[in-house]
């Protein structure tokens, strides 16, 4: 039988030097215009192997460049479109190298609110493209969402997402806690900016049917990381590292657990 693990996507951002300025307490909101990104993920992912060998181990570099375009919809929606512009993955693993220039312009779009919470942002009904699933799925919570209060340095919140969805034949239910806290208020290439830091847990079970045996997938796992917003609503870029556990068994039987760290950076270009 052959077992398929996936992965959770994480995406995240490249370190910046702030420094402090004057404490300041105002309410948040994502302002129109349209901004350039470039996003790094780097996966490394380890199973172990029986028989004294040495763990499977490789590693997968991913950049893309996009564009994120937010449009005044309503007086309390803005039109949230990101355009892939380029993609590319390195690896050493000896596998042939996917094919990513179809992704080149591809564009996923929804609603939201001003301070980040997500009205809609689906593929279109009817949509069986894999790919283009997994694009809506890795950029819907590419802007972090804001509580109503105003903003200031010791400021904290707590989000639940709860999220269904179907992978490899698996039926996934995945719960994350994040726990988010302004713990500085800094300058970032010019502007004033708060810096959030973001602590998740995540956990994870699912279950498939194969050659007519159930197979379940559990995984426990944790995010910490940071972003970077401008009190002018302008996501300023992130950093975060993400490490999952996941597990797969038959009944009676359980896979050699399979380790994956994503670290992700997601930087502003000027």
């Amino acid at each position: 039988m052959r077992l398929v693990i996936i992965a959770i996507g994480l995406l995240s951002i490249a370190a910046f030097e702030p420094r402090a300025v004057s404490a300041q307490s105002t309410a948040f909101a994502y302002a129109p215009g349209t901004q350039k990104y470039r996003l790094i993920t780097e996966v490394h992912r380890e199973q172990a192997q029986g028989g004294g060998r040495a763990p499977f181990e490789f590693d997968v570099t991913t950049t893309q460049f996009v564009t994120m375009n937010l449009v005044r919809h309503t007086a309390d929606t803005l039109a949230l479109r990101i355009t892939l512009d380029s993609v590319a993955v390195s690896s050493q693993f000896d596998a042939p190298q996917p094919d990513v220039k179809k992704f080149f312009g591809q564009t996923v779009h929804g609603l939201i609110s001003p301070l980040g919470h997500v009205y809609s942002f689906d593929p279109p009904a009817g949509t069986t493209d894999v790919q283009t699933v997994a694009l809506y799925r890795a950029f819907r919570n590419f802007l972090a969402e804001f509580p109503s209060k105003p903003l200031t340095v010791g400021a904290a919140w707590e989000d639940t997402v709860t999220d269904r969805a179907k992978k490899d034949g698996f039926d996934i239910l995945t719960r994350q806690i994040t726990s988010s806290k302004i713990t500085g208020d800094t300058t970032v290439a010019g502007s004033h900016a708060w810096r959030v830091e973001r602590h998740s847990s995540i956990a994870q079970a699912g279950q498939k049917t194969e050659n007519g045996e159930k197979v379940k997938l559990t995984g426990d796992g944790s995010v910490s990381g940071f972003r970077l917003v401008s009190d002018r609503g302008v996501f300023l870029g992130s950093q975060s590292t993400q490490r999952i556990d996941l597990t797969m068994s038959l009944e009676g039987t359980t896979s050699a657990p399979i380790t994956q760290t994503i670290k992700s950076t997601v930087e502003k270009m000027r």
